[in-house]
């Protein structure tokens, strides 16, 4: 596969909603990193949405190690997200990688900076499914881990299930890089994540949490079904 790293704004989005008395959310999956110029005004319009549409939508943000190189190391990112991103890239058949990129349910996207464009798909007619009915029973925080139990009220055999904890904001003084002298805010910024597959009605998993989260951050608990060759099919998520 070839592999270019091009700073563009890139951002997806698709309406999922589901066919009987509760909607299941809109997940945005944002690509993006400090490092990049073009991110604010993505990360920006995540925010807006998140604010628009409430409950409705999920929005998760996933920093990217790949442009740490150009001057700054972006303290959000991970080789896992940036791995997370390339399946993305592998799925749609993209020639490159973008930086801000965001997927919606996994299924398609369009450029994030023509708001005229993402709202109107927002406030399209939705697509419907029939969804997993997942869950989430219970959390727990313990020092930098965090266990959380689940449930299914329909079968999900075949589907993978993919747990998140997000932190709802934090400040960053960037110093060095394209975005140097700024100072940036980032919201929805996942910390930890894990995909398994699971058959079984009720369970449960551990996370851990990077050692720099402190006691006043605001955390939440994504998770949510994909469908291989589909994409995500229900999602639910919890404050801790």
């Amino acid at each position: 596969m070839s592999t270019s790293y091009k700073c563009i704004l890139l951002l997806t989005f698709f309406v999922q909603t589901v066919a009987n008395a509760q909607n299941t959310p809109v997940v945005i999956e944002l690509f993006t990193s400090q490092g990049c110029s073009s991110y604010p005004p993505a990360d920006e319009l995540l925010e807006k949405i998140k604010d628009d549409y409430g409950d409705d939508v999920i929005t998760l943000s996933y920093h990217v190690d790949y442009w740490d190189y150009i001057g700054w190391k972006d303290p959000f990112a991970s080789k896992q997200f940036t791995q997370k991103q390339y399946t993305y890239v592998e799925k749609f058949k993209s020639r490159s990688v973008y930086t801000p990129q965001a997927v919606i349910n996994g299924r398609s996207h369009y450029t994030g900076s023509d708001k005229a464009a993402i709202y109107r798909v927002l406030n399209s007619s939705p697509k419907t499914t029939v969804p997993v009915h997942l869950a989430i029973t219970n959390t727990q925080k313990e020092d930098n881990t965090v266990t959380i139990g689940y449930k299914f009220l329909e079968s999900n055999a075949g589907n993978e299930l993919t747990f998140v904890i997000a932190i709802d904001e934090k400040i960053t003084e960037v110093k060095r890089g394209e975005n140097r002298n700024k100072t940036l805010k980032n919201t929805h910024i996942v910390v930890a994540e894990q995909t398994m597959r699971s058959q079984e009605p009720t369970g449960q998993v551990v996370l851990k949490l990077p050692m720099w989260i402190q006691d006043n951050d605001q955390l939440s608990v994504v998770a949510y079904v994909t469908k291989p060759n589909v994409g995500i099919i229900d999602a639910v998520t919890n404050r801790l």
